[in-house]
Parts: C-alpha cells; structure tokens; sequence
C-alpha cells in the first residue's frame, strides 16, 4: 500500500479494501489526576491532588499482528493529562475497515516534542532535563500535607494494547469512526508492589522519608530523599518487587512504577517494554 501524508507529521495508509473509517486517538488522566486521589482508595489515609501530569507521547502506531501497517504518527506531543480532557492525540482519516490488533505508542522523551495541551514553558521543562513524565502535587492526611515534583527520563514503548471488553487493538468500521482512549493511571506512582493484583496505595513511607533530606523536614518530599529509603527498611508485605532488578529503595521503586502509567482505553492494558 502507497503511504499518504496525513499533515503535521501524522502518516496514514490507503485504503485497499471496499470500505475505509476513521480513528482518533485521545489521551485522558481521569478522575485521580484531574481531581484527586481520595483518602479512602488509600489504605494508610492520605489524600493525593494533582497540580500537574505532564506526559511525552508519540510513535503510535495501528497495525496488525503479521507486521502490516494502518497508521502510525510521527513526532511526539507533551500532554498535561490533569487538565480537563479527554484531549486528542492525533487522528487518522481513511484507514482500511478491518480489525488492527496491533496498537502501541511510546512515552519518552523527545527533544523535539510539540506541545499537545501543555505550555511552551512544560514542554521547554521536559525538554531540558531528558524527562518523559513529571508530576506535581501534594499529599494530606489530617494536619499534615507534603509536596512532591518528580521527573522521570523513561524510555517506555506500550504494546499489544488490547481492553477486555473491546478486544486487541482497533476496529475500523466502514463509513464510520472510532475513538481510542490512551489513558494515563496516576495512582499507580503510589501502589505499593510492582506485580501484585492486591497491591494498595500507601504514602506513609513517602511522607516520611522528607525527614531524610539533608535540611531536614521541609515539608517537599524529593526523589533525592526517596532514594535514601532502602525498601528492606519498609514494613514487611510492603513494596514487593515481584523479582524486578535494580529496585532497591524507594526513589527505584516509584520509578519503576511511573513505567505502568500508561493504559488503554480506560482499563485496558499494555505491555511495556523498556528502551
């Protein structure tokens, strides 16, 4: 099949068959991120806001499992996902009807990243320090409230993205039109073990490693002081690694979990492969 430009850097395919659609392709923080974690999804009580979710995406792609190519867009974008959304990632006009069990994108960083719905200055900021994701926000429990701004330079492809409910990838229906929901799971930078299904959210061992840092408790809870909190020190059946290498504190653990952020359509999910 011939490849056609789709403008803005955005690649699409002839249609080859009888019938052609169109799919959009949206991102979305959902409640967590644009309004808040509350204490009650938390097991140790805190209460997680939001101020800024900035992610990297590009290189999606819709193809099939025998390699061929629908769609994919070139170039990445820098989304704030806790502002209101869904919010459109790029659109693809004309593909051919058919069933494409083959979708993935990327969050990584890109230095020449356009912005989607964040700033000049957010985009600017990524760009800067190699990050591909970074949050702000603070956590309150009772009389006690920390801030945190963490950046991650996370190279992370997601494939395979299929939804039980919708199946693999996408359907293209004829004359018609489809959305495709890349949702961002902000609660998982909190989740307490990295493979389990019971994992729970829990911000105590966060929250107290602001008295680590080398000014004391300051009330900003860095990844410099995460990094200062061996997960051997934390409460037994608390941030299990599930045998992953190279996790050894708090900051690697945090880390690591910023790598699962990535979903799709809602509670679909992905395989994230490390770059």
């Amino acid at each position: 099949m011939k490849k056609l430009m789709m403008g803005l850097g955005l690649l699409g395919l002839a249609a080859c068959s009888t019938g052609s659609g169109d799919v959009t392709f949206t991102t979305y923080g959902e409640d967590f991120i644009e309004k808040e974690i509350p204490a009650e999804d938390f097991a140790d009580g805190w209460t997680v806001k939001y101020s800024k979710f900035l992610v990297t995406i590009g290189e999606l792609k819709v193809a099939d499992h025998q390699g061929e190519l629908a769609a994919e867009s070139a170039g990445a974008k820098v989304f704030d996902v806790h502002k209101p959304g869904p919010v459109t990632v790029a659109s693809f006009t004309s593909l051919p009807a058919s069933t494409w069990d083959e979708v993935s994108y990327a969050i990584v960083p890109a230095v020449s990243a356009e912005a989607g719905n964040a700033s000049a200055e957010d985009v600017n900021l990524l760009k800067a320090h190699g990050w591909s994701v970074y949050v702000e926000g603070t956590a309150t429990k009772a009389s006690v409230t920390k801030r945190f701004a963490w950046g991650f330079p996370l190279n992370t492809l997601y494939e395979h993205c299929a939804h039980p409910d919708l199946g693999d990838g996408v359907t293209v229906p004829n004359g018609g039109a489809e959305t495709v929901q890349l949702t961002i799971h902000g609660d998982h930078l909190f989740f307490d073990d990295l493979q389990s299904s019971d994992a729970k959210m829990r911000f105590d061992a966060f929250a107290a490693a602001d008295r680590l840092g080398v000014q004391g408790a300051d009330g900003e809870v860095t990844l410099e002081e995460l990094a200062q909190v061996d997960l051997t020190e934390l409460p037994s059946g608390q941030y299990g690694t599930g045998g992953a290498a190279n996790v050894n504190n708090l900051r690697d653990f945090v880390t690591a979990l910023a790598r699962t952020v990535g979903h799709f359509r809602g509670e679909g999910e992905c395989s994230p492969r490390i770059r």
